[in-house]
């Protein structure tokens, strides 16, 4: 009688782990689509491949980093050259997490880019507050707001700073290589 209960324990312990067995290999492949996705963005891999696979990662409804994925993906957007599948890929990052400075960051990048230079400012502050990651892109965008607006010392500074941050920022590189200092003499 032991015998026949210990085995019939045993195959209630099979069936409960072949039951689970799909739920655990489908998190297994979003954990894997998730990293292609943020490695994507991050300029490893096709930015094709990158945004199949955030939409495969957000389609989980169990996915806990929605709102780093809808930024992820707003990246691979931008590169794409979808500036306005970006830009909602942004807000609903925002929306699900309003602490995420790269998310602002990344959103000024794309507002600079639709010359919509007043929220592009506003963004750029709340990212420098949250003190994103991306500090150098929010830098960088600045920059170019402010030459937009004419005041090149300004966006001299704010390319200067971008490298300073990321001294292999080849944007802000080539912006400043525009760049002559000249010194004032005094007239007398």
């Amino acid at each position: 009688m032991k015998l026949f209960l210990a085995m019939a324990g045993f195959a209630v312990l099979l069936t409960m782990a072949a039951q689970a067995a799909p739920e655990i290999q489908q998190v297994i492949y979003n954990v894997s689509a998730a990293t292609k996705c943020s490695e994507a963005a991050a300029g490893f891999g096709e930015l094709k491949d990158g945004l199949a696979a955030c939409d495969t990662a957000l389609s989980d409804p169990r996915m806990i980093h929605r709102a780093a994925l809808m930024v992820d993906r707003g990246v691979i957007q931008a590169r794409l050259g979808n500036n306005a599948a970006a830009l909602s890929d942004y807000n609903s990052a925002i929306a699900l997490d309003a602490t995420l400075g790269d998310a602002y960051v990344s959103r000024a990048g794309v507002l600079v880019a639709m010359k919509r230079y007043d929220e592009a400012r506003t963004d750029i502050a709340q990212g420098l507050a949250l003190n994103a990651s991306n500090l150098h892109a929010a830098y960088y965008s600045r920059a170019v707001i402010e030459e937009e607006s004419g005041d090149v010392k300004a966006a001299y500074r704010d390319y200067n700073q971008a490298l300073a941050i990321k001294p292999d920022f080849a944007p802000a590189s080539r912006e400043l290589s525009r760049f002559r200092r000249v010194s004032r003499t005094s007239r007398g």
